[in-house]
């Protein structure tokens, strides 16, 4: 037997704890719970909740660690038995407001621990024991490694025992180990079903109040893009077979290639032949960084501006837009490929985008007719967001650009521009990313790659969304020069949207898209 501690503790409220856990860490659960004694609550693993008949001030102690169970000492008045096992080797003796009066050791093993006590009723009518006066009552800690039994009331004389062994008996036992994995598992489910009816609700008011299928929910590339453009053309072309979106991927990809004047251009050509015969495309068309650079430096190659379907970027340049249409078609999923060559080609025609796409339904009659979202349903939010406000200049490799070289923002529509169609939403203006590539020497025409060099890609491999660039035109006396390229992840001028079901500013994973 070794003594640990003998000596004064004070207590507040009639509290002391012994604590094995993290110092610190809050009591989880009813310290009483399921117990015959009310003296020393001990349901909470690793720790004891110590009742003493003294309201506030000091108490005598004494903290006895046996190697096997002691004799009851009969001097004792209240005796009660419980069982502990403590989370670390260090146990503190800690005091109300877990100021430590002691720290000892006990192996991290099943103990049994006796809590006998002397003197209750006498400190319980005192009440206070003011500083300098001796203690009222007393009590005795033993420990002895034990196997894990119910705890019990061995004596019991004072009306104060007496009392707190009823309100432990009042409480209700502990839940089982069975009982408490039951009630996880029920809260998991709980917590799942919230979120897939958060996800279910964010679907119905992206998708026009339809869900999307399985399918458009993993498809890649440019699906949310093309969503908002016209999210019903979406949910058809996801319905018809592979063919059908293989037909419609390449029939978009030859008129946006027609629209832009690059159908001719000899070496576009050969890539337009690949793709109608379903071979990989040839070079450049495998290397983005070769792909862009030729298209804006080669002199045959038409320079023409268009509006965008915002209605108010008047100077895109309309051949940057029509270029991934022929790498969106190539796409090995063929729900993505008509998808990603729709999107490009719809943002070549410009403020003509939504004749184009009901020419498609004119061609392909089998999409059928899908009905519009419900009433309730909100149209699905617009892609762009609003412009900078500052008007003045990019920052272009660490310098201040002038105004005449920025991009412009916003501007009045376009009066030439055909009205919107009843029900139609027009979307913001676009974000304007502040351009990253740095202006080589030579023709003012913007380098498309990064300063580390293209990646070469194997042939055909190159992605309709690798790199997609805005190319705006800037004014010239002869041949209009390309203004920096801004990197956009998605087709140009159409920012990726974030999920958050919940609302509170955070993207949430999920499966959409």
């Amino acid at each position: 037997m070794r003594t640990v501690f003998e000596g004064s503790v004070r207590v507040a409220y009639s509290q002391m704890y012994v604590d094995s856990r993290v110092q610190g860490a809050a009591i989880e659960g009813d310290h009483r719970a399921g117990q015959a004694n009310g003296l020393c609550g001990a349901a909470v693993e690793g720790f004891l909740f110590l009742v003493t008949g003294m309201h506030t001030g000091s108490v005598g102690l004494t903290i006895e660690v046996h190697d096997g169970p002691p004799a009851v000492d009969g001097r004792w008045e209240e005796v009660v038995e419980a069982p502990f096992t403590p989370r670390t080797r260090t146990v503190r003796l800690a005091q109300w407001g877990d100021a430590d009066a002691c720290e000892f050791e006990l192996d991290p093993v099943d103990h049994r621990v006796r809590y006998c006590a002397v003197g209750m009723d006498e400190a319980g009518a005192h009440g206070v024991v003011s500083i300098g006066e001796p203690p009222v009552d007393r009590y005795l800690l033993q420990f002895w490694p034990a196997p894990v039994e119910p705890d019990r009331v061995v004596g019991q004389t004072s009306d104060e025992a007496a009392y707190w062994h009823r309100v432990a008996r009042d409480r209700p036992p502990p839940p089982t180990p069975r009982e408490r994995a039951a009630a996880a598992r029920a809260a998991r489910e709980e917590e799942a079903r919230a979120r897939a009816e958060r996800i279910r609700e964010y679907e119905l008011r992206e998708w026009a109040g339809r869900l999307p299928t399985e399918r458009l929910r993993r498809v890649g590339g440019n699906v949310h893009g093309m969503r908002m453009l016209d999210v019903h053309l979406v949910h058809a072309i996801a319905r018809v077979d592979d063919g059908t979106q293989r037909e419609i991927a390449r029939w978009a990809a030859h008129r946006a290639y027609a629209l832009a004047g690059l159908a001719d251009v000899d070496w576009i050509a050969p890539a337009l032949a690949a793709l109608h015969a379903g071979l990989p495309l040839p070079a450049p068309f495998d290397d983005s960084g070769e792909l862009w650079r030729r298209l804006l430096e080669d002199p045959n190659v038409p320079r023409t501006t268009i509006t965008l379907p915002n209605g108010t970027t008047h100077n895109a340049l309309q051949q940057a837009f029509a270029l991934p249409a022929l790498l969106g078609a190539a796409e090995p999923d063929s729900l993505q490929a008509a998808l990603d060559a729709l999107c490009a080609a719809a943002y070549a025609h410009g403020t003509d985008h939504r004749a184009f796409l009901d020419e498609v339904r004119d061609t392909w009659p089998g999409l059928g007719v899908v009905p519009p979202a419900p009433p309730e349903s909100p149209p699905p939010p617009s892609p762009f967001l609003p412009p900078s406000a500052d008007a003045s200049g990019d920052t272009v490799s660490g310098r201040r650009t002038p105004a005449t070289e920025a991009r412009p923002t916003a501007s009045a529509p376009d009066p030439k521009a055909p009205a919107a169609p009843p029900g139609h939403r027009p979307p913001t203006t676009p974000p304007v990313a502040a351009p990253t590539a740095r202006r080589p020497s030579g023709k003012g025409v913007a380098s498309l790659f990064p300063a580390s060099g293209p990646r070469p890609r194997p042939a055909g491999a190159a992605s309709s969304m690798d790199r997609v660039r805005m190319v705006l035109v800037a004014r010239s006396s002869d041949r209009p020069a390309a203004a920096e390229p801004a990197a956009v992840d998605g087709l140009a001028g159409v920012p990726n949207q974030g999920v958050d079901p919940d609302g509170d500013g955070e993207e949430e994973p999920h499966d959409v898209g």
